[in-house]
């Protein structure tokens, strides 16, 4: 099974996380974080739809990311 990046999680045990219980959670981390491959990986395990409520709610620690996730999703 591929797996999102280890190391957008450095601040928990990655072996906790559960794709299905920590969804938002994961979500938020590849949208600050991630790469191409991580976005692929949970755009096939939650869906474009789940993943723009998320983004629309994500508070962001630069000023790039949101503006980059508005014009992805049409926001």
């Amino acid at each position: 099974m591929i797996e999102i990046s280890k190391g957008l999680f450095w601040d928990i045990k990655f072996k906790d996380l559960s794709y299905k219980k920590h969804a938002d959670f994961i979500i938020k981390r590849v949208l600050q974080y991630g790469n191409e491959k991580d976005y692929k990986i949970i755009k096939g395990r939650y869906g474009t739809k789940k993943i723009k409520k998320v983004a629309q709610n994500t508070s962001y620690s630069d000023k790039k990311s949101p503006n980059f996730w508005k014009f992805i999703f049409n926001l």
